[in-house]
């Protein structure tokens, strides 16, 4: 949160890169199940409005046509502010969600 802050403050806007987490399991998260219930929407589409929420842009990958449109349909929406902490719940203390480590995934 602090470092979006200061990119803020900076007038950069910060990006998010392979926000649904490379297969490393996010997709199973239970409480990310379960919002995705409650919103009607699919667990990706609550992670990608949670970054939006958060003033973050997120660069998704989608292979399929299908996959880009559903990436799209996320501003339907508004996750509340106890659902957004719910979602900062899972975010480990280097900031990460998962094993997302630059020094792992060149693309990083």
């Amino acid at each position: 949160k602090e470092m979006i802050a200061y990119h803020e403050e900076k007038g950069i806007l910060t990006q998010a890169w392979s926000p649904l987490g490379r297969d490393n399991g996010v997709m199973e998260e239970p409480a990310l199940k379960q919002l995705s219930s409650k919103y009607d929407k699919t667990v990706a589409q609550v992670i990608l409005r949670w970054h939006i929420q958060n003033g973050v842009m997120p660069i998704p990958k989608a292979t399929s046509s299908k996959r880009q449109l559903e990436n799209f349909d996320i501003f339907d929406f508004h996750i509340t502010d106890e659902d957004l902490q719910a979602i900062d719940q899972l975010t480990r203390a280097d900031g990460r969600r998962k094993n997302q480590d630059p020094a792992v995934y060149e693309e990083f």
